[in-house]
């Protein structure tokens, strides 16, 4: 099943496996508990930006494959029905001239016989 995946779909499952695990280590690290306030940029580290980057790309890419998957298509589908809708009203109102037309020929064509 994995194979047949797309690859923003595999990017979002590699992001989860590195990404919560290195979150939750980070975490633990952080809680420490000794009570010393310092900066945040003065403690730090390279792994703790790269957990933060980790997971702003994931709640990026997530959302956007929300977007792409389930607004996009609805949003498409209703612009579809709304031309659908408009092209049967157009060939209803072509319908109704045309019978016209032919009824006010036939009716032309009566009184010409008739007269």
């Amino acid at each position: 099943m994995a194979g047949t995946d797309c690859a923003v779909c595999k990017l979002i499952r590699t992001y989860l496996l590195f990404a919560v695990p290195l979150l939750a280590l980070v975490g633990l690290k952080t809680a420490d508990g000794d009570g010393s306030v310092k900066l945040w940029f003065a403690r730090a580290e390279l792994i703790d930006v790269l957990a933060w980057g980790a997971l702003l790309a994931l709640v990026v890419i997530t959302l956007y494959r929300v977007y792409e998957e389930y607004y996009l298509p609805r949003r498409r589908m209703d612009k579809l029905q709304k031309i659908r809708s408009q092209l049967a009203s157009d060939d209803f109102d072509e319908v109704d001239n045309d019978d016209e037309r032919s009824r006010r020929s036939e009716s032309s064509e009566t009184v010409e016989h008739d007269g």
